[in-house]
């Protein structure tokens, strides 16, 4: 009788401790923090090189006029990119000083227009164009000691997401123009300008 008590106290025991291990076993935890922090920035590319490769690109513009009157004004393109997840943002341009390389041209001599697109998820609501480039103008409304505002960023650039980060693009196209004249002689105008895509 004895043993049979003491089999059933062992016997109890050993059931005890399984079952509390498996109460352990059910109350066990494991925490994992995650924080993700969201940058803001502001990327510009080379439109005909959109990749990391094409960012803050030097894009040449080289316009070959030959003085005819009546012919068509001369132009050529530079167009570029921006990405950027602010809410805010601005796209600004100065120049340097002109040399008109005894060409006779003049700063208002060259015109600029500035025109705005978009990929399909881009949006180009993104950005309003500031006078006065909201229609044609020349280079002397780009300054040489400041600079001056070109658009007005509102909102992201991209209206959705897009998989590939291939379409999500706000695409600013910029076109130089020079009519022909008589009154040019040979030789080479220049000044460089620099577009800057920045935070309020």
């Amino acid at each position: 009788m004895i043993k049979k008590i003491i089999f059933l106290i062992v016997t109890l025991a050993i059931l005890t401790l399984y079952s509390s291990k498996d109460i352990a076993s059910a109350q066990a935890a494991a925490t994992v923090p995650v924080n993700v922090t969201v940058n803001g920035s502001l990327v510009i590319t080379d439109a005909s090189n959109d990749s990391m490769a094409g960012t803050n690109p030097n894009i040449n513009v080289n316009l070959s006029v030959t003085p005819d009157l009546g012919a068509a004004i001369v132009t050529g393109q530079a167009n570029f990119r921006i990405r950027t997840n602010r809410a805010a943002w601005r796209l600004t341009a100065q120049r340097t000083t002109s040399n008109a390389g005894g060409t006779g041209l003049a700063d208002t001599d060259v015109t600029l227009s500035v025109a705005k697109s978009a990929g399909s998820t881009g949006n180009a609501s993104a950005g309003a164009l500031v006078a006065p480039f909201t229609a044609a103008t020349t280079l002397n409304s780009i300054p040489t000691a400041t600079s001056a505002d070109v658009i007005s960023g509102t909102a992201k650039t991209s209206s959705a997401k897009d998989g590939t980060n291939t379409n999500n693009y706000f695409q600013v196209n910029t076109t130089y123009g020079v009519a022909p004249d008589f009154f040019y002689t040979p030789g080479t105008y220049s000044t460089t300008i620099t577009y800057n895509l920045v935070s309020p």
